[in-house]
């Protein structure tokens, strides 16, 4: 990443953040090549009064790529705190990049799971002591019970193990009992699903990188068993087993994978705007999550 400015650029955060204007914020701070177009980011916490788990992981993912690519990021709008820098506050947000939350009393909702950079390397660990247990717990079930749904996550760390380039990758989610809905967003700041399709297809754009990467069959690794199964198990399970809905966001493309009827309704697009690495976000279902709760024997798959 190159910083074609060395001035100084506000980031106000939108009093409602979420994937609707995710893609504005990310422009003011990157080029559609990727590259930083200030040498500091001071980023406006001032009017942010909603961010919903999408955003979360965004913004954070955004400062991860500025901060290795050498841009200073601070902050400012946090003396008095709006709703949403509470939020944030009570997530770990604050916490991770300031060491400390930016009041005494923070304290995590029963209703979120703590936000947290994994290595992929510890993916595994992860899903079974954090978030299926807490998963189980807000849906009053077993973490057995769950088994499906911690092999179907399993696979989106697999993909940043195996293509991202960094090995890691930021993970939050919310439980939304009103709507029924549990929504988990990962995002990690690495290479992308585009540019490692086009190792293997040079000519397809963005949009037709990540179509191919959800379907069974097709990878980008010359040496594999259960080719091209991850992200398919992925959207297969979620949509049609238990209603939910997979959306994906890399590089100039974005897709989402949602059920219509009893077959799987896929809708890619371009974006003028380039998003740098991999967000997937899932929304599971939770009344219907029982169809899930079937064991399934854990296979390492990669696309």
């Amino acid at each position: 990443m190159k910083i074609l400015s060395i001035e100084s650029r506000d980031l106000k955060l939108p009093s409602n953040f979420n994937f609707g204007n995710i893609y504005p914020f990310i422009d003011a701070a990157i080029d559609e090549n990727g590259d930083a177009k200030y040498g500091k980011i001071v980023v406006d916490f001032t009017e942010l009064r909603f961010i919903d788990p999408v955003a979360v992981v965004v913004l954070c993912n955004l400062l991860e790529f500025l901060s290795t690519g050498g841009v200073f990021t601070t902050f400012k709008g946090i003396n008095a705190p709006p709703a949403g820098a509470v939020f944030l506050d009570n997530a770990g947000f604050f916490k991770h990049y300031m060491s400390s939350p930016l009041r005494s009393h923070a304290m995590q909702p029963e209703t979120t799971l703590p936000l947290r950079l994994v290595e992929s390397s510890r993916a595994t660990p992860y899903l079974y002591q954090d978030m299926i247990p807490w998963l189980a717990r807000r849906l009053m079930t077993t973490s057995i019970a769950l088994s499906t749904v911690r092999v179907c996550l399993e696979e989106i760390f697999h993909n940043i193990k195996d293509h991202s380039g960094v090995g890691m990758g930021w993970v939050f989610a919310q439980h939304f009992p009103k709507l029924k809905e549990v929504h988990i967003a990962i995002s990690d700041f690495g290479n992308g699903i585009p540019a490692n399709v086009r190792k293997v297809r040079p000519m397809v754009t963005g949009a037709e990188a990540l179509s191919l990467a959800i379907q069974e069959g097709f990878t980008t690794k010359s040496n594999v068993q259960n080719r091209g199964a991850g992200l398919a198990v992925l959207t297969r399970y979620v949509t049609l087993r238990n209603g939910g809905g997979v959306f994906i966001t890399s590089g100039n493309a974005y897709i989402s994978v949602v059920p219509q009827g009893e077959v799987i309704k896929t809708t890619s697009r371009e974006r003028l705007v380039t998003y740098p690495g991999t967000l997937i976000h899932v929304i599971l279902k939770t009344d219907t999550l029982e169809t899930l709760y079937e064991d399934i024997e854990p296979e390492e798959f990669s696309w």
